[in-house]
């Protein structure tokens, strides 16, 4: 072969193999394409591939049970789900019928119901405490002072008809102590001037005999000591005392100064003349006050008013007397509001020894309120006391126990009841699911027939609370595991707790830690949440229909 044709035969063999290489790369780069479609349409189809994996694996009765598209559930243990029916294996209830993957009807009040295994439970850090009666009582701060005792102040006037003159002044500046019946000024006026003529003229005439057994003597006599008697009454109408009077008849002499006698004891708040100065009747001379009482008055919101009541314990305290609480009970509520602060003024009265407290000082007020008197609380506790004293017997009969103290239920719902003996009573439930549950913890249930404490109210955790705007939720655990929303109705909050008006009931477990994890869970998850109530979500739906445009 020459030199020519090797190297033609060369160059053919080489482009044969850049073709087959050219394919092979092709076909890789097809497998990948492919094997990377098919993972897809897995990933895509998986349900349904496994659903139909599992029809043909299933035996031929529970495919006619899948097909009717029913299954079985027990409405107070809802996790517990059958494909055929029967009755709860926990409770015994009969099991209820729904179509399947529907969400399980709540009742009333329930927003949510969450199953958690114990390890779950254990690395949320969920902790339950009881709901329990507590004496809480609410403390209110607010702004005060220290003011007059307005009982204990009296205005000096002058009370000689016309003007008269100050002649002469004892109390010389504000702020000076008085006693009653001591002289603060003396006035002269000639209005008294002659209604003492008057009245030294009547005496003289009432003093004169005249002819005794004469009938026309008697009634002129008369005439005259009524005269005297009526100048007597003008001056001690005027003011001057009948002491004053008789001296002056004594003396019979009309030029007489006016005393200003001080009415009380106490301290001048306002001085209003000066020596020479001329008066009218009416006007007040001096203001007297006395201080061995004062009014300490603060001012409280009106949100705040649902906390007070005339009565309550009051506590103040000045900057003048650190450390120094000066306690009373609240005497004294405003019936109005002042409209530009929006505050309703309170008031209680102090002794003041010494004169200690002085009008003007700024107070700290502390009101304090007990819970259970709030009229809400008040009400719920009479609703919560049993109406008949039976109930605290040993033995009961089904007519006066009337509901099952386990799960609420009413005697009969679930069948035949049954008794049990629990720390010496007799006691009936539901069915025969709750005698165990009783006698793990008889306390809790048992505390539902005794009354409530008078000065206690039902109560629950701060970190119990979720706060969902318009309603406030609380998780209870019903059964091991088992923890239920419920809508709660709260009063105000005291310290790291707040009182339950309704939701709860004493003797019942909520998620004190951790419920913010299990309300997250229902978040998350909303098949958790159910079926609402009908009557909540026609209402809902009514809501959602008004706002369309």
């Amino acid at each position: 072969m020459s030199l020519k044709e090797q190297s033609v035969s060369d160059r053919a063999a080489k482009h044969d193999g850049g073709f087959w290489m050219l394919l092979k790369v092709i076909e890789l780069r097809l497998r990948f394409i492919v094997l990377m479609a098919v993972t897809a349409a897995v990933f895509v189809y998986w349900d349904e591939l496994a659903n139909r994996y599992d029809k043909w694996m299933r035996p031929a009765g529970a495919s006619r049970v899948a097909v009717s598209g029913l299954e079985y559930y027990c409405p107070m243990h809802p996790q517990v789900v059958q494909d055929e029916p029967g009755r709860c294996p926990l409770c015994g209830m009969p099991l209820a019928r729904r179509k399947r993957g529907a969400k399980t009807p709540l009742a009333e009040g329930v927003t949510a119901r969450v199953e958690l295994s114990a390890m779950r439970a254990a690395q949320a850090g969920i902790k339950t405490v009881d709901v329990d009666y507590a004496p809480l009582e609410r403390t209110l701060a607010t702004v005060g002072y220290v003011g007059y005792d307005e009982r204990l102040l009296a205005n000096i006037v002058s009370k000689v008809p016309g003007m008269s003159r100050v002649e002469k002044l004892y109390v010389n500046f504000t702020g000076q102590s008085v006693e009653v019946g001591e002289k603060l000024a003396e006035m002269y006026s000639p209005e008294l001037s002659q209604a003492i003529e008057e009245l030294l003229s009547a005496s003289t005439r009432a003093s004169t005999t005249l002819t005794a057994g004469s009938e026309a003597s008697r009634l002129i006599e008369e005439d005259r000591r009524a005269i005297l008697r009526a100048s007597r009454e003008k001056l001690r109408r005027w003011g001057i005392t009948s002491a004053q009077v008789d001296d002056i008849l004594k003396r019979g002499d009309a030029t007489f100064t006016i005393p200003i006698l001080s009415t009380i004891n106490g301290h001048v708040v306002k001085k209003n003349v000066v020596e020479g100065q001329e008066v009218q009747a009416g006007q007040t001379l001096f203001e007297v006050a006395d201080l061995h009482t004062v009014w300490v008055q603060a001012q409280v919101y009106e949100g705040q008013l649902r906390l007070i009541k005339e009565g309550q314990a009051v506590e103040a305290t000045v900057e003048a007397y650190p450390g120094e609480v000066f306690a009373g009970r609240l005497e004294f509520v405003q019936p109005h509001l002042d409209p530009a602060t929006r505050t309703v003024e309170v008031r209680y009265a102090l002794e003041n020894p010494g004169h200690r407290l002085r009008p003007g000082m700024f107070a700290t007020v502390s009101l304090k309120t007990s819970i259970a008197d709030l009229p809400a609380f008040r009400k719920r506790l009479a609703v919560d006391r049993p109406a008949h004293p039976s109930l605290l017997k040993a033995s009961l009969t089904q007519a006066e126990q009337k509901t099952c103290l386990v799960t609420g239920l009413k005697l009969g719902a679930m069948g035949e009841p049954v008794q049990v003996e629990v720390q010496g009573r007799r006691i009936w439930t539901c069915c025969a699911a709750c005698p165990p549950k009783l006698k793990a913890r008889p306390a809790r249930y048992l505390s539902r027939l005794a009354p409530p404490p008078k000065h206690e109210v039902l109560s629950v955790p701060e970190s119990a609370v979720i706060d969902a705007g318009r309603r406030k939720v609380v998780y209870v655990e019903t059964d091991p595991g088992v923890f239920e929303g419920r809508e709660v109705v709260l009063g105000p909050r005291v310290g790291d707790r707040f009182p339950v008006l309704s939701g709860v009931e004493a003797g019942e477990r909520v998620a004190a830690a951790g419920a913010f994890l299990i309300d997250a869970e229902t978040r998350i998850n909303p098949a958790l949440a159910g079926t609402p109530p009908a009557h909540e979500h026609a209402s809902s739906t009514a809501t959602a229909t008004e706002a369309r445009p």
